[in-house]
């Protein structure tokens, strides 16, 4: 199973990584929580590894692209254009961590720009790698979307904790 995800800047290349060597860089993130070692296996089939240089923009703000990655090494950081055009930094985030999962899920535009902080490296998991997965593995595609629910919920409760103080 081979699916392409084309990256938005010819910054990013494309790294022939195995299923379990994919397995392996999971192994190191929470997603290890979730899923067990045939799991991580079966789910490296699904995705595609890449790099990026720093200052790379990964996702732009507004893309279409269905898909969410994993960050297994570096730093990406997470920018907001204002109504003025002016583009503010949201946050840093440092692997082991998932990104983009919104515009999987719901198909909507990227609400922010994802950004290499530094040199990373990411896992894809995009949208006709996910269908073929709900079908070929629907057990191991329900542990996902799991994990994807908790973390999204994870993420809304941090949001609400931030926002009392402005209240």
């Amino acid at each position: 199973m081979s699916y392409h995800f084309e990256p938005p800047s010819p910054d990013v290349t494309t790294l022939n990584v195995s299923s379990p060597r994919i397995a392996e860089w999971l192994d190191q993130t929470t997603w290890a929580d979730a899923l067990e070692w045939d799991d991580l296996v079966a789910f490296g089939l699904y995705l595609n590894a890449f790099e990026a240089a720093p200052d790379t923009v990964i996702f732009p703000e507004g893309d279409l692209t269905r898909c969410m990655a994993i960050l297994v090494d570096g730093t990406v950081e997470i920018i907001k254009s204002t109504e003025s055009l002016e583009k503010k930094s949201l946050a840093q985030i440092r692997s082991p961590q998932t990104f983009g999962e919104m515009s999987l899920i719901d198909g909507q535009p990227r609400s922010a720009e994802v950004k290499s902080a530094t040199k990373c490296q990411f896992v894809i998991l995009d949208k006709a790698a996910f269908d073929e997965m709900t079908g070929t593995h629907p057990k191991l595609a329900i542990k996902v979307v799991l994990r994807l629910s908790s973390l999204l919920s994870q993420r809304l409760r941090q949001v609400s904790g931030r926002l009392i103080h402005l209240v």
